[in-house]
């Protein structure tokens, strides 16, 4: 998806160090209920992102400038219930 001042892209491993950036930042965390103390720990939530997918319950999406070159963070959903139709 694009919009006129950015664009939706997978999640990919390379922007593990980005999603470290946001869920250790103290300001972020506080209302997220996740957070890593390193950039190793933060597999986890990348496996968490695979995971969705992979069993279908949810989709997580890397907001990202038109160029693609600034990562800016990530939206989605989680626990989808297909037979209720909701999120």
């Amino acid at each position: 998806m694009q919009s006129e001042t950015f664009v939706l892209t997978d999640i990919k491993e390379k922007d593990q160090v980005f999603i470290f950036k946001g869920l250790s930042h103290p300001s972020v965390i506080k209302h997220y209920g996740v957070s890593y103390n390193s950039l190793e720990a933060t597999k986890e939530q990348m496996d968490w992102y695979k995971g969705l997918e992979l069993n279908g319950t949810g989709k997580w999406w890397a907001i990202r400038s038109l160029d693609g070159n600034e990562f800016y963070g990530a939206c989605g959903y989680n626990n989808w219930e297909q037979a209720h139709r909701r999120a």
